[in-house]
């Protein structure tokens, strides 16, 4: 009601759910969504052409300069000033880009909208593929990319690999169907004996070449664990960690490696389960996914369900679960960096109980008519705040065109002396195989040094 005047649940997807689904309903079901919907006659009109109507708004260009033009406009500009709709049309796909770049469609270009699959498009005869100022998250989308494939723990499981890979009597099991439910012997990780140690709750606090830079020496990496404060050397260094925090880390780096560094602002995140003790609401209402523009948390959804080895997601309505919700803190208006500062402050001022109010508050708005009951369904609540959450992929409506090898990425994860730098920052985007890659490339570097 914040936003459109009026708290409304309104069953069957308009347009695209926020996770790429692609289930966009016939025009007539269309429709019906739309009138029950709490907007005017014109804004429901515009909203359905520009979901339905295969209108060419650039007609005249080719596809290359369509995709061209689409590259250095907003989503927004391009809803308002090129499709002509009613500014209330805005509110309605304003959060829809926040879930992929922490923004909403005021800040990110029209191009990469079309490759998510937003609607208004469909007249302008694109052709399918990637294009020249494409981020990657884009481009891997136009590309036929998906978001699908995960395991039930997120990320963590590729963690547990690795470390299985590296120190095999951690973990048992052999496989990747095995590795989601297999217990960690912690006890195995920083064994005296073994060839590779992690050492947990360790945080460096400052790294230096212990030669003055000569590639030939050693690495001084100081960390502290509890009270404590420990220096250890080494042949070499991949500092692998988010990259802003690197000049601070490692002082010494030349003034342009660190402004650099500085340019690669990270993606404020809020990813936050719920504990539910079942779903028999969400069941009831016929709903797996809520999208709620203009709302504190934009989307809320059941946990997608994965099996794999011999995890089991839940299938009963009356078995627990959890509830995922999302927030992408920012300030429309700025630039997409600014955004991103502004909404990293948001969370340094926001308590846990504010989240926990606004929580409570949204899902009985949502869901109470299911019988939802936040006192007797709630179980439990983790918020994972994170401040550096995705990479920064660079934004062509507010970002310079660098020549190739100087954009800031490149010029921060130069090698500098026996300290090479990974991370996903390194490659401008915040995906796994990019991680990778990045670490292969900055081992090879002390390899080849």
């Amino acid at each position: 009601k914040e936003t459109f005047g009026a708290d409304r649940l309104v069953v069957e997807a308009a347009t695209e759910d926020g996770e790429n689904s692609g289930n966009v309903p016939d025009t007539a079901k269309l429709q019906e969504f739309l009138a029950k919907t709490p907007f005017n006659e014109t804004v429901r009109r515009d909203i359905l052409r520009i979901e339905r109507a295969k209108i060419d708004y650039l007609h005249g260009l080719t596809s290359t300069e369509k995709k061209d033009r689409l590259s250095r406009i907003s989503y927004k500009d391009f809803l308002l000033n090129i499709a002509k709709v009613e500014p209330g049309v805005i509110p309605f796909y304003q959060t829809r880009t926040n879930g992929e770049w922490g923004v909403g469609i005021d800040a990110e270009p029209a191009l990469d909208c079309w490759a998510l699959g937003l609607p208004g498009f469909q007249g302008l005869q694109l052709e399918p593929g990637a294009a020249p100022h494409m981020s990657y998250s884009a481009a891997g989308y136009a590309n036929g990319g998906s978001d699908r494939f995960h395991f039930p723990d997120g990320n963590a499981s590729i963690a547990r690999l690795l470390v299985r890979a590296l120190i095999p009597s951690a973990l048992p099991g052999n496989s990747v169907e095995d590795i989601v439910t297999a217990r960690v012997r912690y006890d195995r990780l920083d064994a005296d004996n073994s060839p590779i140690r992690i050492r947990l709750n360790s945080t460096a606090v400052r790294v230096r070449n212990a030669a003055d830079s000569n590639a030939s020496g050693e690495v001084e990496v100081t960390y502290a664990t509890g009270k404590r404060v420990f220096s250890v050397r080494a042949g070499a260094c991949v500092l692998a960690c988010w990259n802003m925090t690197i000049p601070y880390l490692c002082p010494d780096l030349p003034d342009k490696q660190k402004e650099a560094l500085h340019y690669l602002v990270k993606v404020p995140l809020v990813y936050t389960s719920v504990g539910l003790r079942n779903w028999i609401s969400f069941q009831k209402l016929g709903i797996s996914n809520i999208n709620a523009p203009g709302a504190y948390w934009n989307s809320v959804r059941l946990n997608w369900p994965v099996n794999i080895g011999d995890y089991r997601s839940p299938r009963s309505p009356e078995e627990p679960i959890l509830l995922h919700l999302s927030r992408t803190p920012c300030k429309p208006g700025l630039p997409a960096r600014e955004q991103h500062k502004a909404g990293r402050m948001q969370l340094l001022v926001t308590t846990f109980e504010t989240f926990e109010r606004k929580i409570r508050d949204q899902l009985v708005r949502m869901v109470a008519a299911g019988g939802f009951d936040p006192a007797r369904d709630i179980e439990a609540i983790t918020v994972n705040r994170w401040p550096h959450g995705y990479g920064y992929e660079y934004n062509p409506l507010f970002d310079p065109e660098w020549p190739e090898g100087q954009q800031p990425h490149v010029l921060g994860r130069k090698r500098f002396g026996r300290i090479t730098i990974a991370n996903s920052d390194s490659g401008a985007t915040a995906y796994t195989d990019v991680a990778i890659d990045q670490a292969y490339r900055a081992v090879n570097e002390l390899l080849t040094a």
